[in-house]
């Protein structure tokens, strides 16, 4: 017996053919193969060796039950240990039976009539029967402890969640002790494997790695124009470091560095402390209300130079922005007084101040005293009349 494998008693084993209960064995042919095939087994239920075999295109010859997987088992292999003296096993081969191959021979050698008759001689000549099993086959629950079975998981790292699962080969919810990672590993797994953690597997792995790749990501941020100021966490894990040009800190990924990013957040523009952003917006005109967010594209409360209280960005104002809407601005901004100018040179006199855009309705006077809305664009397009004015008098 392999006891220092884990083995035990051949006759409590909870795996392969019970040997303390009833058995057959049996002798199958193939006519497609032309072979004949020797075997043992329950043979009862969906899971029958015969019923398999069938599957694959076997016909049963002869079959002969026994009160013991061990008395089958014993004539079984004095059959087969004369078959191989007289070398005609194995026939087929593991290509084309996988399971079975090896109890295989040739019909054309021996027939199955022949096999059988030497399965009735070892049977007449066989020793006293062995005593068969009182009750049921034993099954992996009742051959484990439960409390063994828990302390054997505590030992490797894991704390069970629920009691033992019944079954070696079945998951068994567990809580790592060191990192506390809920996983579902076998006990199978545990004991025979000694498997740990995979998460704590993999942060050893990346440990191991980052150790490796230290030396060179270190000369590398240095080259940048940072000094790390932790050990190196891992190519895609910021890496808290001081920026040698403007002082600050920053934490960009050794793999951003690596492939040509500029390290630095604030050189880069990227990103702005309170201070600089402060300065930033207020020469362009914006008096901040509230501190800076924190972001280039964060919605930002200040007090435009002209009085309206505005949100503005500081990836606006760094694109050049330079006021608030109400603001005159270049490029297409029109000043009020020179809007205004523009419409009594029209023959219109406006009503309200100018709204800001070109495009916004304006509310004016016509030279026939018609009240109308009308946009700056229009003017600009030549318009000089309202739709009274065109029509004319009324006959």
């Amino acid at each position: 017996m392999k006891i220092r494998a884990g083995g035990g008693c051949k006759f409590c084993a909870t795996h392969g053919i019970d040997l303390a209960g009833p058995s057959k064995v049996y002798v199958i042919t193939h006519q497609e193969w032309k072979a004949v095939k020797i075997g043992i087994g329950a043979c009862t239920g969906y899971t029958s060796r015969l019923i398999q075999h069938e599957r694959q295109g076997w016909q049963l010859h002869q079959a002969r039950d026994y009160t013991t997987g061990a008395a089958a088992y014993d004539v079984e292999q004095a059959v087969l240990g004369r078959l191989h003296q007289a070398g005609l096993i194995p026939f087929l081969t593991s290509d084309i039976m996988p399971n079975g191959w090896t109890e295989t021979c040739s019909a054309a050698r021996i027939t199955a009539a022949e096999v059988w008759a030497m399965v009735d001689e070892e049977t007449r000549s066989a020793e006293k029967p062995y005593a068969p099993r009182t009750g049921g086959r034993p099954r992996a629950a009742v051959l484990i402890d439960a409390e063994a079975a828990a302390a054997e998981m505590r030992a490797v790292g894991y704390e069970p969640l629920v009691p033992y699962p019944g079954r070696t080969n079945a998951t068994w919810p567990s809580r790592c002790m060191t990192c506390g990672h809920e996983g579902r590993p076998t006990f199978n797994a545990v004991r025979n494997a000694g498997q740990r953690c995979r998460v704590c597997r993999a942060k050893e792995t990346q440990a191991k790695r980052a150790a490796t790749n230290a030396p060179k990501a270190e000369e590398t941020m240095r080259a940048a124009g940072l000094q790390p100021l932790e050990p190196y966490p891992g190519s895609q894990t910021p890496w808290r470091c001081r920026c040698t040009t403007c002082g600050l800190e920053t934490s960009p990924t050794y793999s951003n560095v690596n492939s040509g990013s500029k390290g630095c957040r604030f050189c880069a523009l990227n990103s702005a402390t309170d201070e600089r952003a402060s300065a930033e917006v207020r020469a362009a005109g914006f008096e901040p209300l509230e501190p800076y967010p924190g972001r280039t594209t964060d919605r930002w409360r200040c007090r435009c130079s002209c009085g309206n209280e505005v949100m503005t960005r500081l990836s606006s104002v760094r694109s050049g922005t330079t006021g608030c809407k109400k603001c005159p601005r270049s490029g297409g901004r029109t000043d009020p007084a020179t809007a205004a100018a523009e419409a009594r040179a029209a023959g219109f006199e406006p009503l309200e101040p100018y709204p800001g855009k070109t495009t916004d309705r304006w509310r004016c006077r016509c030279r026939c005293s018609t009240a109308i809305t009308l946009t700056l664009t229009s003017l600009r397009g030549g318009r000089t009349a309202c739709g009274t004015c065109s029509r004319g008098p009324t006959r």
